[in-house]
């Protein structure tokens, strides 16, 4: 079943790529600014996404852009009990895969929606100075969605936002159902 449905997406990917009048390469990172919902007292957490795109134009405001990202991701959380105050920051990071379709209202300025799915390559927990490794508690793939927004220059260089959410519990648990919540601000460049 997986081969079926990884072989349709080849194929489609490949009529659309043949049909596509413009293909350009390029890479693009930034900062991400996360959180883990429905974590008590989660406050957000620094991160970074580096990585590669492709983007396929389809005509004068059809697109579609494909990306490999690695994304840091987390969140912060501050818990007290009586006079006592712990801190913990969870760490969780991601190889992800977007695949967004952009309309550009100008051709300078587009907007952008699509499916990402994300495949966790480290997550820990931090106490003050214990870290411990929690990637076996955590599940392996996440499912998300994401909206955003660009603007390119002449030269290939941009700006763009983005706000991803995800759409499946990070956690390998029934009892705690939190998602990834993240906005990224980034520049990229295409050739």
């Amino acid at each position: 079943m997986k081969k079926l449905i990884l072989s349709g997406v080849l194929a489609i990917g490949t009529m659309l790529a043949v049909q596509a009048q413009n293909v350009k390469f390029g890479v693009k990172g930034g900062l991400n600014i996360s959180k883990l919902t429905d974590t008590d007292g989660s406050k957000t957490l620094a991160g970074f996404h580096a990585g590669g795109l492709v983007n396929i134009g389809l005509d004068k405001s059809w697109a579609i852009q494909p990306e490999v990202l690695y994304s840091t991701q987390g969140t912060k959380a501050e818990r007290s009990v009586l006079w006592l105050t712990t801190s913990n920051t969870v760490k969780v990071n991601y190889v992800n895969v977007p695949v967004m379709v952009q309309y550009s209202i100008v051709p300078e300025f587009y907007l952008e929606a699509g499916p990402q799915v994300g495949f966790l390559t480290a997550a820990k927990v931090k106490s003050g100075d214990v870290t411990v490794d929690i990637k076996d508690d955590m599940q392996s793939v996440d499912f998300g969605l994401g909206f955003g927004f660009g603007y390119k220059f002449d030269m290939g260089l941009g700006v763009s936002g983005r706000y991803n959410f995800g759409l499946t519990n990070v956690y390998d648990s029934d009892k705690v159902d939190s998602k990834n919540s993240v906005a990224q601000i980034g520049v990229f460049y295409t050739f």
